[in-house]
């Protein structure tokens, strides 16, 4: 299969693909006032401390300083997430030893070019977590010592929750690579785990017993248009507890066998690698050996799965399981900690019995056909890289409206 021979270049030009319409989009959605990521981003601690608000808070003053506007300040922050995140992705794929499989995974549409599908996903802070999720992989792979990994997830992490509090649902991910690459895991060590957990414990308590009064997402909205910004929906949500977005979720017979069938064909090539991968015995603690590895994936799955009932943005929550699915996987085989049995019955006949016109064929429908979409209730999207570029000259004229400097109102 050409693909297959030319996968290095393929790759490349489609993350050069990605990157571009990414950065495109950042700069064309950046002053819809509907724009609902930069709503979130724009939180900070103007009116007290309230959740997601950390880097916010940063960014806002950063902006001050400088005299920025400050949408301004967070493109030139998404821009520089994204193309850093392209760059890793691309350094994680390129050197693999490529299947057919492996091709249906990286290229599934629940994973990087689902922003570009689906626009209202485009720029959100789920972008953190997979980059402190293979930052951290690259340090194991690095350096090989868990107690830099397990050091660097508990400086990190509080950080990650306060700018982006659902982070704690892919927490497992972070927690789950400390435990299988610990060489003894004895009370001492969970002792010391636990002392080192402080900082994210301490987080969660106060986001959890500290709720933001809508007369204090007032003052941070008052402090905000004297800069010439507006609070958005992600403001007005801020003072709301879990049961009200629960209350907004309303699945049907109709929306759930759709979601199977996404997660079935958007992970069905992740789960069936998985399912063919085995433990490098020598770095995995024993404790976990005594279970295959797929079925460790599917727990550290199972909690994402929270989302699903907690908030409307399915298509977001499926993007940010099974990229961090996709991350942890491939960081855990190029960290040589897993093993995929290429030779394995159904591999071997996936790459040398299917048919190269089938190949293709199942490569278009499973890849570049469809997407989900943002929220549960709507229907499958279709051929999402033609209609990314298509919807290109609606967002033209809003490059020039980019604002560099402060308005004051």
């Amino acid at each position: 299969m050409f693909l297959l021979k030319k996968y290095k270049n393929f790759l490349l030009f489609y993350i050069f693909l990605v990157g571009f319409l990414t950065i495109y989009y950042l700069i064309g959605v950046n002053t819809v006032l509907t724009y609902n990521a930069m709503s979130e981003w724009v939180i900070n601690y103007q009116g007290g401390f309230v959740r997601r608000g950390f880097l916010g808070e940063i960014v806002f003053q950063i902006s001050l300083f400088l005299k920025l506007n400050l949408r301004f300040s967070f493109l030139i922050l998404q821009s520089f997430l994204y193309v850093y995140y392209y760059y890793l992705i691309y350094n994680l794929f390129k050197n693999i030893k490529l299947n057919y499989l492996i091709l249906l995974a990286i290229f599934s549409p629940i994973f990087i070019f689902f922003p570009l599908a689906e626009l209202e996903a485009i720029g959100r802070k789920e972008i953190l977590i997979f980059l402190l999720l293979i930052i951290i992989l690259n340090l194991y792979f690095k350096y090989q010592k868990n107690n830099l990994i397990l050091f660097t997830i508990s400086i990190t992490y509080p950080f990650l929750l306060l700018v982006f509090e659902a982070s704690i649902f892919y927490s497992l991910f972070f927690i789950y690579l400390i435990l299988i690459t610990s060489e003894k895991l004895d009370l001492a060590y969970f002792i010391n785990l636990l002392f080192l957990s402080l900082p994210t414990i301490i987080v969660i308590l106060a986001i959890i017993y500290n709720p933001h009064l809508p007369e204090e997402t007032d003052k941070m909205c008052d402090a905000l248009k004297k800069i010439g910004e507006n609070c958005g929906l992600a403001s007005y949500f801020l003072s709301k507890t879990v049961n009200f977005h629960m209350l907004e979720v309303n699945w049907k017979f109709e929306h759930i066998i759709r979601y199977i069938l996404i997660f079935i064909f958007g992970f069905g090539s992740l789960i069936i690698l998985a399912f063919n991968s085995n433990y490098n015995v020598k770095k995995v603690n024993e404790i976990f050996l005594k279970i295959p590895f797929v079925y460790h994936l599917i727990v550290l799955i199972l909690p994402t799965l929270i989302m699903f009932v907690i908030a409307v943005d399915t298509g977001r929550w499926t993007h940010m399981t099974y990229s961090c699915s996709i991350i942890f996987y491939f960081g855990l085989i190029k960290n040589k900690i897993i093993f995929l049995n290429y030779d394995s019955n159904f591999i071997k006949f996936i790459d040398s019995k299917l048919n190269n016109f089938f190949k293709i064929l199942i490569f278009l429908i499973l890849c570049l056909s469809w997407n989900p979409k943002a929220v549960y209730k709507e229907d499958i999207g279709t051929i999402p890289i033609y209609r990314a570029i298509e919807k290109m000259p609606n967002f033209y004229n809003n490059i020039f409206n980019i604002k560099v400097f402060i308005e004051k109102q």
